[in-house]
Protein backbone atom coordinates (compact mmCIF):
# COMPACT_ATOMS: atom_id res chain seq x y z
CA UNK A 1 0.00 0.00 0.00
CA UNK A 2 1.00 3.64 -0.46
CA UNK A 3 0.92 5.27 2.91
CA UNK A 4 1.37 9.12 3.85
CA UNK A 5 2.84 9.47 7.55
CA UNK A 6 2.53 12.81 9.13
CA UNK A 7 4.91 12.56 12.30
CA UNK A 8 7.04 10.95 10.77
CA UNK A 9 10.18 11.86 12.31
CA UNK A 10 8.39 11.85 15.90
CA UNK A 11 9.51 8.69 18.59
CA UNK A 12 6.79 6.08 16.97
CA UNK A 13 7.49 7.73 12.94
CA UNK A 14 10.42 6.68 13.15
CA UNK A 15 9.98 2.69 14.33
CA UNK A 16 6.84 2.69 12.17
CA UNK A 17 8.25 3.58 9.10
CA UNK A 18 11.06 1.11 9.15
CA UNK A 19 8.17 -1.75 10.04
CA UNK A 20 6.53 -0.46 6.70
CA UNK A 21 9.10 -0.15 4.57
CA UNK A 22 10.41 -3.47 5.84
CA UNK A 23 6.78 -5.32 4.53
CA UNK A 24 7.11 -3.45 1.20
CA UNK A 25 4.51 -0.51 1.90
CA UNK A 26 5.11 2.15 -0.29
CA UNK A 27 5.84 5.54 2.34
CA UNK A 28 6.03 8.96 2.18
CA UNK A 29 6.86 10.83 5.05
CA UNK A 30 5.59 14.61 5.99
CA UNK A 31 8.16 17.13 7.75
CA UNK A 32 8.32 20.62 7.61
CA UNK A 33 11.91 20.55 7.78
CA UNK A 34 14.62 19.61 5.07
CA UNK A 35 17.40 19.01 7.24
CA UNK A 36 15.11 16.00 8.76
CA UNK A 37 13.63 15.15 5.19
CA UNK A 38 17.33 14.58 3.53
CA UNK A 39 17.84 12.56 6.82
CA UNK A 40 15.10 10.33 5.84
CA UNK A 41 15.37 10.41 2.00
CA UNK A 42 19.17 8.61 3.38
CA UNK A 43 16.89 6.00 4.59
CA UNK A 44 15.32 5.54 1.31
CA UNK A 45 11.86 7.18 2.24
CA UNK A 46 10.45 9.53 0.01
CA UNK A 47 9.49 12.72 1.81
CA UNK A 48 6.97 15.49 1.45
CA UNK A 49 8.18 19.03 2.89
CA UNK A 50 5.34 21.29 4.43
CA UNK A 51 4.51 23.37 7.48
CA UNK A 52 1.06 21.76 8.84
CA UNK A 53 -0.44 24.90 9.81
CA UNK A 54 -0.15 25.66 6.11
CA UNK A 55 -3.51 24.40 4.73
CA UNK A 56 -3.05 24.55 1.32
CA UNK A 57 1.07 22.97 1.17
CA UNK A 58 -0.97 20.04 3.63
CA UNK A 59 -3.26 19.41 0.74
CA UNK A 60 -0.53 20.19 -2.40
CA UNK A 61 1.58 17.21 -0.35
CA UNK A 62 -1.21 15.06 0.50
CA UNK A 63 -3.24 15.17 -3.00
CA UNK A 64 0.56 14.57 -4.24
CA UNK A 65 1.55 11.56 -2.78
CA UNK A 66 -2.08 9.77 -3.93
CA UNK A 67 -1.94 7.34 -0.48
CA UNK A 68 -4.23 4.81 0.08
CA UNK A 69 -3.69 5.32 3.92
CA UNK A 70 -3.06 8.32 5.98
CA UNK A 71 -1.48 7.93 9.15
CA UNK A 72 -1.33 11.33 11.89
CA UNK A 73 0.82 11.15 14.57
CA UNK A 74 1.57 14.99 14.77
CA UNK A 75 2.97 16.35 18.64
CA UNK A 76 5.09 19.00 19.90
CA UNK A 77 6.49 17.85 22.94
CA UNK A 78 9.50 18.87 25.25
CA UNK A 79 12.70 16.84 25.23
CA UNK A 80 12.57 16.96 29.27
CA UNK A 81 9.63 16.12 31.24
CA UNK A 82 9.21 18.69 33.84
CA UNK A 83 5.94 20.87 35.36
CA UNK A 84 7.83 23.73 33.50
CA UNK A 85 8.40 22.49 30.35
CA UNK A 86 5.29 20.67 30.05
CA UNK A 87 3.33 23.75 30.67
CA UNK A 88 5.39 26.03 27.95
CA UNK A 89 4.58 23.52 25.32
CA UNK A 90 0.88 22.69 26.04
CA UNK A 91 -0.43 25.66 23.82
CA UNK A 92 2.13 24.31 20.32
CA UNK A 93 0.88 21.19 21.15
CA UNK A 94 -2.50 21.25 21.27
CA UNK A 95 -2.39 23.45 18.49
CA UNK A 96 -0.46 20.97 16.53
CA UNK A 97 -2.99 18.33 17.29
CA UNK A 98 -5.95 20.41 16.40
CA UNK A 99 -4.98 22.91 13.79
CA UNK A 100 -2.53 20.85 12.12
CA UNK A 101 -4.24 17.49 12.51
CA UNK A 102 -7.64 19.00 11.07
CA UNK A 103 -5.14 20.32 7.62
CA UNK A 104 -4.04 16.65 6.95
CA UNK A 105 -7.68 15.18 7.95
CA UNK A 106 -8.87 17.46 5.17
CA UNK A 107 -6.22 16.98 2.83
CA UNK A 108 -6.53 13.51 3.06
CA UNK A 109 -10.49 13.58 2.20
CA UNK A 110 -9.74 15.87 -0.37
CA UNK A 111 -7.00 13.25 -2.09
CA UNK A 112 -10.30 10.24 -1.81
CA UNK A 113 -7.92 8.30 1.06
CA UNK A 114 -9.46 5.18 1.79
CA UNK A 115 -8.63 5.03 5.40
CA UNK A 116 -7.08 7.45 8.02
CA UNK A 117 -5.16 6.54 11.15
CA UNK A 118 -4.65 9.08 14.04
CA UNK A 119 -3.07 8.90 17.46
CA UNK A 120 -4.94 9.75 20.27
CA UNK A 121 -4.26 8.34 24.28
CA UNK A 122 -5.47 5.89 26.57
CA UNK A 123 -4.14 8.12 29.72
CA UNK A 124 -7.28 10.14 29.23
CA UNK A 125 -9.61 7.85 30.60
CA UNK A 126 -11.01 8.42 34.00
CA UNK A 127 -9.61 6.49 36.52
CA UNK A 128 -10.64 4.50 39.12
CA UNK A 129 -13.45 2.68 37.37
CA UNK A 130 -10.74 -0.46 36.79
CA UNK A 131 -8.89 -1.49 33.63
CA UNK A 132 -10.17 0.83 30.51
CA UNK A 133 -11.26 -0.06 27.31
CA UNK A 134 -12.67 1.18 23.98
CA UNK A 135 -16.07 2.10 26.36
CA UNK A 136 -14.72 3.93 29.02
CA UNK A 137 -15.29 7.58 29.11
CA UNK A 138 -13.01 10.23 29.18
CA UNK A 139 -11.73 12.17 32.54
CA UNK A 140 -14.05 15.52 31.73
CA UNK A 141 -14.88 16.20 35.23
CA UNK A 142 -11.05 15.44 36.21
CA UNK A 143 -8.36 18.79 37.55
CA UNK A 144 -8.14 21.75 34.75
CA UNK A 145 -5.26 20.17 33.08
CA UNK A 146 -6.48 17.30 32.78
CA UNK A 147 -10.01 17.88 31.48
CA UNK A 148 -8.61 20.34 29.40
CA UNK A 149 -6.35 17.48 27.50
CA UNK A 150 -9.72 15.50 27.35
CA UNK A 151 -11.70 17.90 25.66
CA UNK A 152 -8.88 18.23 22.99
CA UNK A 153 -8.25 14.31 22.72
CA UNK A 154 -12.30 13.83 22.17
CA UNK A 155 -12.37 16.87 19.62
CA UNK A 156 -9.96 15.73 17.66
CA UNK A 157 -11.52 12.12 17.70
CA UNK A 158 -14.76 13.05 16.54
CA UNK A 159 -13.59 14.86 13.70
CA UNK A 160 -12.21 12.05 12.54
CA UNK A 161 -14.96 9.31 13.09
CA UNK A 162 -17.23 11.79 11.75
CA UNK A 163 -15.65 12.59 8.50
CA UNK A 164 -17.56 10.82 6.05
CA UNK A 165 -16.13 8.58 3.27
CA UNK A 166 -13.51 7.49 5.06
CA UNK A 167 -12.54 4.63 7.12
CA UNK A 168 -11.16 6.74 10.58
CA UNK A 169 -9.54 4.51 12.88
CA UNK A 170 -8.18 6.22 16.48
CA UNK A 171 -5.29 4.54 18.13
CA UNK A 172 -5.53 5.13 22.03
CA UNK A 173 -1.73 4.77 23.04
CA UNK A 174 -0.67 4.46 26.44
CA UNK A 175 2.13 6.25 27.93
CA UNK A 176 5.46 5.79 25.54
CA UNK A 177 8.72 4.27 26.69
CA UNK A 178 11.41 2.75 24.97
CA UNK A 179 14.25 4.89 22.60
CA UNK A 180 14.13 8.72 22.38
CA UNK A 181 11.26 8.75 24.95
CA UNK A 182 11.67 10.56 28.44
CA UNK A 183 11.80 7.39 29.55
CA UNK A 184 14.50 5.14 28.07
CA UNK A 185 17.93 4.91 29.95
CA UNK A 186 19.22 7.65 28.15
CA UNK A 187 16.14 10.07 28.48
CA UNK A 188 15.10 12.84 30.93
CA UNK A 189 13.19 11.00 33.71
CA UNK A 190 15.90 8.08 33.74
CA UNK A 191 18.35 11.13 34.22
CA UNK A 192 16.19 13.16 36.73
CA UNK A 193 16.00 9.48 38.82
CA UNK A 194 20.00 9.29 39.21
CA UNK A 195 19.66 12.55 40.88
CA UNK A 196 17.00 11.87 42.26
CA UNK A 197 15.37 15.03 41.36
CA UNK A 198 11.86 12.61 40.18
CA UNK A 199 9.10 13.19 42.63
CA UNK A 200 7.31 9.96 43.87
CA UNK A 201 3.76 10.51 45.49
CA UNK A 202 2.70 8.87 47.98
CA UNK A 203 3.72 5.71 48.84
CA UNK A 204 4.25 5.06 44.81
CA UNK A 205 1.61 3.18 44.08
CA UNK A 206 0.21 4.69 41.40
CA UNK A 207 -1.04 2.94 38.13
CA UNK A 208 -0.16 4.12 34.76
CA UNK A 209 -0.84 2.96 31.23
CA UNK A 210 2.96 2.52 29.45
CA UNK A 211 3.30 0.95 25.68
CA UNK A 212 6.90 0.30 23.89
CA UNK A 213 7.25 2.53 21.10
CA UNK A 214 7.84 -0.90 19.02
CA UNK A 215 4.64 -2.24 20.32
CA UNK A 216 2.80 1.01 19.33
CA UNK A 217 4.29 0.77 15.64
CA UNK A 218 3.43 -2.87 15.44
CA UNK A 219 -0.44 -1.98 16.67
CA UNK A 220 -0.30 0.41 13.99
CA UNK A 221 0.74 -1.69 11.52
CA UNK A 222 -1.83 -3.97 12.28
CA UNK A 223 -4.86 -1.28 12.19
CA UNK A 224 -3.41 -0.60 8.98
CA UNK A 225 -3.43 -3.64 7.16
CA UNK A 226 -6.71 -5.25 8.90
CA UNK A 227 -7.90 -2.36 11.54
CA UNK A 228 -11.56 -1.78 11.89
CA UNK A 229 -13.02 1.70 12.23
CA UNK A 230 -13.48 3.28 14.91
CA UNK A 231 -11.74 3.72 18.77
Amino acid sequence: MRIFVAGATGVIGRPLIARLQGLGHDVVALTHSPEKARTLAEQGVETAIADVFNADAVQAAVIRAQPEVVIEQLTSLPKTYTKESMSAAAALNHRIRLEGGANVLAAGQASGVRRYLRQSNAFWATPGIGLADEETPLAFDASPAVANGSHIIAEIERRLLETPNLEGIVLRYGFFYGSGTWFAPDGDVAEQVRQQQFPIVGNGEGVWSWLHIEDAAIATLAAVERGNPGI
